[in-house]
């Protein structure tokens, strides 16, 4: 060791020698050395802070945490922004319930209100609803006025307020309301109507150059007279009907005697009291609105039946269940 041993026990790579010591760490940027250069330009128009610490971060977002449902940004003020729509025989209501920065704010307001001027007017009872939506939208719009501009770096993209809705030719709208009620007034005070002493207009015409031919004649038609033929009168025959004769036995009843007129094969029954010597049947039993002479096999003291059937009206039919006297 030409030069003397190194400083410490002999070791060439202890720390403070010549042989591998590590360099010292960089200091903080500032404090004696360059600092890096400085970042671009931050999105939204956030700058880094001077003195080298690197990129900057917008102020922290407000404890409640109330920003902009548009744009993110604060402070915003919760409020709510109203329309209306006239529809000839209905109408709609339109609101937009915040949270609003200031530039949102103002931008949502001339929006809605300057849509309320056009589309409003249009149907019975927006006449009233739509100076109604006007006037509410002053609360929200000072609301809006009196918030301090998004905090920069805080918010993204924003709605853009335009010009002033007074500016705007929206506003020539409000010269129907005006009008007709200007109208309305006019003719409700007369100031419309005929006057008493306006000039009565000459109900003759003042003359032309051009001459009026008169009407032309109408043509008349004479047409000759016509009798129409007599239409034939319908004849109609009805046939002939001749209702049978009533039997003599259709008033008999049970306990009545008859006597046969005629044959066994074509009776001829009469009703006779049972003290006659003619009387050959007595009744025991009468069956009405049935021809059916097997309904007397219910009667055992039947020893002979007699039945009409009518050719119209079945009703009319009865059986006779007979027993011979003598």
């Amino acid at each position: 060791m030409p030069y003397g041993p190194p400083p410490g026990d002999g070791n060439p790579y202890a720390s403070g020698g010549s042989y591998g010591a590590p360099p010292p760490p960089p200091a903080p940027p500032g404090y004696g050395y360059p600092s890096a250069p400085p970042p671009p330009e931050q999105p939204y128009g956030v700058q880094p802070p001077p003195g080298g610490y690197g990129y900057g971060y917008p102020p922290p977002p407000p404890v409640d945490g109330t920003t902009c449902r548009f744009c993110g940004g604060y402070p915003a003020v919760n409020a709510t922004v109203r329309g209306h729509q006239g529809l000839i025989i209905a109408y709609r209501m339109l609101r937009m319930t915040g949270p609003f920065c200031r530039t949102c704010g103002i931008a949502t307001v001339r929006d809605m209100s300057a849509r309320t001027l056009v589309q409003g007017w249009w149907s019975l009872v927006s006449w009233l609803l739509t100076p109604i939506t006007l006037l509410l939208n002053l609360g929200p719009h000072n609301k809006f006025k009196q918030l301090p501009p998004p905090v920069p770096g805080s918010h993204g993209p924003q709605l853009n307020p335009g010009v002033a809705l007074t500016s705007r030719p929206h506003m020539a709208m409000l010269l129907v309301p005006v009008s007709l009620a200007v109208t309305v007034a006019l003719a409700a005070t007369g100031v419309l109507g005929p006057k008493e002493n306006d000039p009565v207009a000459d109900p003759q015409p003042s003359p032309s150059r051009y001459t009026i031919p008169p009407p032309l004649p109408s043509p008349t038609f004479t047409l000759p007279p016509y009798t129409p033929p007599p239409l034939p009168t319908p004849t109609y025959t009805l046939p002939s009907y001749t209702p049978p004769a009533a039997d003599p036995a259709d008033a008999a009843k049970a306990g009545d005697c008859l006597h046969n007129d005629g044959s066994d094969t074509d009776p001829k029954m009469t009703v006779l009291p049972c003290t006659d010597a003619k009387a050959e049947y007595k009744v025991i039993y009468k069956y009405t609105g049935t021809s059916d002479k097997e309904s007397c096999s219910k009667q055992p003291k039947t020893t002979s039946t007699y039945w009409v059937k009518h050719p119209l009206l079945p009703s009319l039919d009865y059986v006779l269940c007979l027993r011979a006297v003598g």
